[in-house]
């Protein structure tokens, strides 16, 4: 692992349970993560229950909740044992004690009270691992070296929503994960690290969503690095050459499930 650099970096994303604090705490050994922002808005993946109840159904919806408790119960754990089993990495808010970041939960990261709070906070990168909203350049402009965002395709390819659904649902062979620059285009800005992966023994989403969250933190940890190195390589991220995917239809999802694809 490379050492600590000097950027000072503010991270944006969503409540996960499973791979973002792993890597958040793995970004944290090549940087200052000053703080964590959850963005908890309408289209947070938290907020999305009767969809994932209408595409995937109860008995996979119970045994994501189950999974969930469970995770719940070992981050319980891990703060009474002050975090010496899990390392803090069963929650976002634990991850942030760890790593000695401030925590903070918004619903609309293009507010002028965020975006003021943002520009007194001057932070020279800011990280976003899935954060849900579409970002303005009030806020784009900010940091120093801008916004980077690590997505589960190979873009410009599998952009939008749900991309290990889509995967599966095509029944691809090969997925990845790419770290662009955000603009105020949904997956859109130059790609500064990218990596693909083997998914053919991939039958649900969490096992190829754990397969990209991975890899992208990887190379979130290599784009940062770079960045702060001054030896960036932009690659073009033209949209004419990827496909767009939206959230999938109940029907999609029926046929998703005929495929023996799952979401657990």
């Amino acid at each position: 692992m490379q050492g600590k650099n000097s950027l000072k970096v503010i991270v944006m994303t969503q409540k996960d349970k499973f791979f973002i604090p792993h890597n958040i705490a793995l970004a944290s050994q090549v940087c200052e993560i000053q703080e964590v922002v959850i963005v908890n808005c309408k289209s947070a993946l938290e907020n999305k229950t009767k969809d994932y109840l209408k595409w995937f159904g109860f008995f996979q919806c119970f045994k994501m909740g189950l999974k969930s408790i469970k995770r719940t119960l070992q981050g319980v754990i891990d703060k009474i044992f002050r975090y010496k089993l899990y390392k803090g990495e069963c929650s976002i808010k634990h991850t942030s004690r760890v790593i000695g970041a401030k925590y903070k939960e918004i619903s609309n990261s293009n507010s002028e009270e965020f975006v003021e709070y943002i520009r007194q906070m001057s932070p020279d990168l800011i990280i976003s691992y899935s954060a849900p909203q579409i970002l303005k350049p009030e806020l784009l402009t900010i940091p120093k070296h801008g916004i980077i965002n690590v997505h589960g395709s190979l873009l410009p390819d599998y952009r939008g929503c749900l991309p290990s659904f889509w995967y599966l649902f095509n029944e691809e062979q090969v997925g990845g994960a790419s770290v662009h620059y955000m603009s105020e285009r949904i997956d859109d800005g130059g790609i500064i690290k990218q990596g693909e992966i083997d998914i053919r023994d991939c039958k649900t989403m969490m096992s190829l969503i754990a397969k990209t969250k991975k890899l992208g933190g990887q190379l979130m940890v290599e784009a940062i690095t770079d960045i702060s190195n001054d030896n960036v390589v932009v690659k073009p991220n033209n949209a004419k050459d990827g496909r767009y995917f939206t959230w999938p239809t109940q029907e999609e999802a029926k046929l998703f499930r005929k495929k023996g694809k799952s979401l657990i």
